[in-house]
């Protein structure tokens, strides 16, 4: 049986065309952006996103895995469905409410926080549309174009502002307040258009209840802030121990990095959970075969990625940061291989531990990761700035995957199946796929 089947290569092209749309319009802003303000106030503007993140983290609290995982299960359940969505929804805006008076306590006890007040309060305001997003539900429905265009939009109003408005090096603040304004826009929109899509009622959800939910949910939320702690954790403590260009130059090569998966692995990643699940849902074995049978051609695609960024680490730089963020070409060849490593990781831990409910394994791999990547952080980053930093998430990122493959042997589960890394299976599975990929293309 052919695993490319037709819902999986209808989510996975189509979420890949557009996702090439919602890449190149960063690469129009990144030039506009970069040049206008420089260094460091570039730098700034990651820094705020960057702690801001873990409000966003908060709220979200693991729903994009743990929702989409029982929606993909129940998608023909009218009731199931209403019941997550509302109890999503409510933990969420109770997550917000929490969020706003952790930020400002926050806001009002660190000195770099409150010195750029205005940046860091602008760029809270994604955590609004956080709430509301119902990208979950679509990733659970299989209904991923819904996300990529919903996805495409925000960035379209994005870009289109950020011509209109950056004009100078002062104007930096309104990038945060453009990317929050655009963000909670579009997902009031994609919020509405799930409701009346799929007729969802939406139920008033006890107190009792929300911290049911979040106790329920707590491994996958808790796997998700350990992993932010030596990805996103990289660019603070970067940014307290060394200057906000260091924080630029690392956040120009990991937004290049971003931008391949964006490409690349997040369409496949975010195509195949759903799928995935759907398949382990059928029986243990058929969800690991299906597993076996894609596993090689992420693995070729990713290693291909890196190998392209590493060779064109020089011109990327330059054409979308300009000379001022040549320090950033190192970082980038560093980091160029990053791709295959998470994506090696996505398919040993999101599609198949946390499928197979193996969460607590799953924290306690990503804790020990965690706590290795923060340790690496605070010696390299003090050290040796950017590239330090950079080697520290190369370094925790390999350490966790490792660890992954060493639980799932043990356990009996091999992903990496020779029968299907050699040609002639790539080929038979390949000529369907792409015969399918022409047809889109020739309708179209």
């Amino acid at each position: 049986m052919n695993i490319l089947h037709k819902g999986l290569a209808t989510n996975f092209f189509s979420l890949s065309l557009v996702q090439v749309a919602n890449s190149v319009l960063p690469i129009i802003t990144f030039p506009i952006v970069a040049r206008i303000i420089g260094p460091e106030k570039f730098g700034a503007i990651n820094f705020a996103g960057a702690a801001v993140t873990y409000f966003t983290l908060l709220i979200n609290y693991g729903f994009d895995l743990s929702s989409t995982r029982t929606i993909a299960k129940n998608k023909d359940n009218i009731a199931e469905r209403d019941r997550v969505f509302s109890e999503v929804l409510f933990a969420k805006l109770l997550l917000l409410i929490l969020s706003i008076v952790i930020f400002i306590i926050t806001l009002l006890s660190i000195p770099q926080f409150w010195a750029e007040k205005k940046l860091f309060v602008f760029t809270f305001l994604t955590c609004f549309s956080a709430v509301i997003t119902p990208n979950w539900f679509y990733q659970g429905m299989q209904q991923l174009y819904q996300v990529a265009i919903f996805n495409f939009i925000t960035k379209l109003l994005f870009t289109i502002s950020i011509i209109f408005f950056i004009k100078e090096q002062g104007d930096y603040v309104l990038q945060p307040l453009i990317l929050g304004l655009a963000s909670i826009l579009t997902a009031a929109a994609s919020f509405i258009w799930a409701v009346r899509k799929y007729s969802i009622s939406i139920h008033r959800v006890s107190l009792k209840k929300i911290y049911s939910v979040l106790w329920t949910e707590k491994m996958i939320f808790f796997s998700g802030v350990v992993i932010n702690l030596y990805t996103t954790t990289n660019i603070i403590m970067l940014g307290l121990v060394q200057t906000t260009k260091d924080v630029a130059f690392f956040s120009a090569a990991s937004k290049m990095i971003i931008i391949s998966q964006t490409l690349i692995s997040m369409p496949l990643s975010q195509a195949l959970f759903p799928v995935i699940g759907e398949s382990f849902g059928q029986g243990r074995l058929n969800g690991i075969d299906k597993l076996k049978r894609i596993t090689p051609f992420i693995t070729v695609f990713t290693f291909t990625a890196g190998i392209l960024l590493w060779f064109s680490a020089p011109l990327i730089i330059q054409i979308f940061f300009g000379s001022a963020f040549g320090e950033a070409v190192i970082v980038l060849r560093i980091l160029s291989f990053v791709p295959l490593i998470i994506a090696i990781s996505d398919l040993l831990g999101i599609q198949t531990m946390i499928n197979l409910n193996m969460d607590k394994a799953f924290f306690k791999i990503t804790s020990f990761g965690a706590l290795f990547g923060l340790l690496l952080n605070f010696f390299f980053s003090k050290n040796f700035g950017a590239q330090g930093t950079a080697w520290a998430w190369v370094l925790s990122e390999i350490v966790i995957t490792f660890c992954m493959w060493l639980f799932l042997s043990y356990n009996q589960i091999q992903l990496f199946d020779s029968r299907y890394f050699r040609y002639n299976y790539f080929m038979e599975v390949a000529r369907p796929f792409m015969y399918f990929i022409k047809k889109k293309v020739s309708k179209s």
